[in-house]
This record gives C-alpha cells, structure tokens and sequence, in this order.
C-alpha cells in the first residue's frame, strides 16, 4: 500500500512516502516554519517515489500533542492534499509514534510542552495505559517497573535508573504503526487534533509568578 505521512508536531517537519516495502522519508529542522519546509518535502519525496497524490491509499498526519501552530499546520496541509485528491486521512497521536520508535515493551513518553512541562503516558507493548497528560518537568512520576524514557526532552529530565532515549516522532514510523492496524481513516473534513493543553501561552504576570514561586 501507498501512503504519505507528515509530521510538523515539534521543532522539525518529518515527511515519509511508502510504495509498498519502498521508503522515501525526510526530516528537516524549522528554518522559516513550518508551513515554507512542509509542502515542498512532500512534493520531493512524491517525486523521488514515482507516484502522484492520487495514486495513494490514504495520508497519515502526527495528531498531536506537540507545537500548536505546527500541528494546525501540518493538519490543514493533510486536509487540503486528502480533499483535492478524495484520500482517507489517518491520524495518530505524536506519542504512540514515540513508543514504538523506542522498541521497548515498557515505556514512559514524554514530549516537550514548553511552559516548563511535558506531555507524557504510560505504554506496555505498544499499547497505552495511561491517558496523555500534561506534567510540570520537575513532578514527572514514571512508574518502578517501566525501565525506560523517550521522548525529544527526555535527555533534560532527572529519572534515576531508567535508560533513555532521545526521540522525537518520525514520519516512516507513523507509516509502519499505521500498518499493524489498530487506526482508523476518517473523511478529511473530519480530521481533529489532540492539543491536551487548552492555554498555548503564558501571560506576563504568569510567566514572572513562575520565576519566583
């Protein structure tokens, strides 16, 4: 099967088009944004694999949580491509993608969430056990019996005795997950995103709080 996945949830845009056991994936970091490196990746990747929009089963986009204007980005892009080309979309969220890039059969995820806080669950054998929350950096809990953390800040956080891995989401993998099942296409106009976090910023007055609490 053919499909195209994007992911624009963090500081780089990954982009990945499969032709059946073929890749052609990329991941840049966010020079001028994401919406100036997305569309031309994709249109790269989409040459270099010999197929046209129209010829794919469906596209993947990273659901979130991650950057909020990425994800809107990275979603609207999704939308646009899968309306024009009449292509189911498939969304995963950006921490299920984490785990299994990590290969461990236990897992804490956490993914970056700025504001002094990360966005983070438990997963066993791929499978999430725990919802997605929102954690202040310095309160993260992992669980005695999960010996690893991944994530793209997992290397800043202090969790004695666990290994880590410094991963952030890509774009092939979304595709490899994608074909063990367990996801369902929606029509593009149904496409959503996973913020988690309602408040994307903090106020003046918050952020000086903050400093000095």
């Amino acid at each position: 099967m053919k499909y195209l996945a994007i992911d624009t949830s963090n500081t780089h845009v990954s982009i990945a088009v499969a032709v059946d056991e073929r890749f052609f994936s990329a991941t840049l970091p966010v020079v001028n944004g994401h919406s100036e490196e997305t569309l031309p990746l994709i249109q790269r990747l989409l040459a270099d694999s010999g197929i046209g929009l129209a010829e794919l089963d469906g596209i993947i986009y990273g659901q979130g949580p991650g950057a909020f204007t990425g994800l809107r980005i990275g979603c609207g892009i999704a939308q646009g491509l899968a309306l024009a080309h009449d292509l189911p979309l498939i969304p995963v969220p950006t921490l299920d993608v984490i785990a299994f890039q990590s290969g461990a059969p236990a897992v804490q995820v956490v993914m970056d969430a700025r504001m002094n806080e990360v966005y983070t669950a438990s997963y066993r054998d791929g499978v999430a056990q725990t919802p997605i929350t929102l954690q202040a950096r310095g309160e993260l809990t992992v669980p005695s019996d999960i010996p690893v953390l991944a994530g793209d800040c997992a290397q800043e956080l202090t969790c004695l005795g666990k290994t880590v891995y410094e991963l952030r989401p890509d774009a092939a993998s979304y595709i490899r997950l994608v074909r063990r099942g367990g996801y369902a296409a929606v029509a593009p106009e149904a496409a959503g995103l996973l913020y988690i976090r309602d408040k994307v910023a903090l106020t003046a007055a918050e952020q000086q709080a903050r400093k000095h609490g």
